[in-house]
């Protein structure tokens, strides 16, 4: 098979996971954010107006755990966007060839990087897995039950960083400098914009109206 019609197609899959996880990721973060509410609402709010004492054993170390995995489940989905960023002061002065190579720089230096990142959160959940470890708070919950999730969405950032400097690399040996941009090019304000207004669903109805 052609190989950048394979590395096509992994990047797809990569693409289609990564929107699964950042709907998970921010439902988390949602579940997060509502835990705390509740429990500063019925302590500050509650509390203090009849006097009663509400606390929320652990409701801080569930939403850490919480925003922790939900947090690594959505960087692989900001990658697929290109929506990272970067310092591009003299970047768009630089022709399209220049930005390419520093673009396949940058995601070779961000690869070194979040790998070691792999690295270490991997020896952390199978410490956790292998001793058994709990968290040292009143619910003694085992930290592998976070800690494997959390490397989890790690591990498919470092997967989809591979991939994507795979392609940009591919698209440079055959000249295809535009191609390079697309894949790992930063977003231009436009780009952006237009993702916006296709998450709001205005993208079509924009493009039908300029016709």
């Amino acid at each position: 098979m052609n190989p950048t019609r394979l590395l096509d197609r992994a990047w797809a899959a990569v693409a289609s996971i990564a929107l699964i996880a950042i709907w998970l990721g921010g439902a988390m973060l949602f579940v997060a954010s509502g835990i705390v509410t509740a429990e500063v609402v019925l302590r500050k709010g509650l509390g203090a107006l009849f006097g009663w004492s509400f606390v929320f054993s652990g409701s801080d170390e569930i939403s850490s755990y919480l925003f922790a995995v939900g947090t690594s489940w959505s960087m692989t989905y900001v990658l697929v966007m290109r929506g990272h960023v970067r310092i591009d002061v003299l970047y768009g002065r630089f022709g399209l060839r220049t930005r390419a190579i520093l673009d396949l720089v940058a995601m070779l230096a961000l690869l070194v990087f979040v790998g070691a990142l792999a690295e270490r959160s991997w020896d952390v959940a199978i410490t956790s897995i292998n001793d058994q470890i709990r968290s040292n708070t009143p619910l003694r919950i085992p930290l592998a039950w976070a800690q494997v999730p959390w490397f989890g969405g790690i591990a498919l950032f470092t997967f989809a960083l591979a991939l994507s400097v795979l392609r940009t690399l591919l698209a440079l040996l055959h000249g295809d400098f535009a191609a390079a941009y697309a894949i790992a090019g930063a977003a231009t304000q436009d780009e952006e914009i237009e993702n916006e207004l296709q998450g709001l669903g205005l993208g079509a109805k924009k493009a039908a109206s300029e016709r």
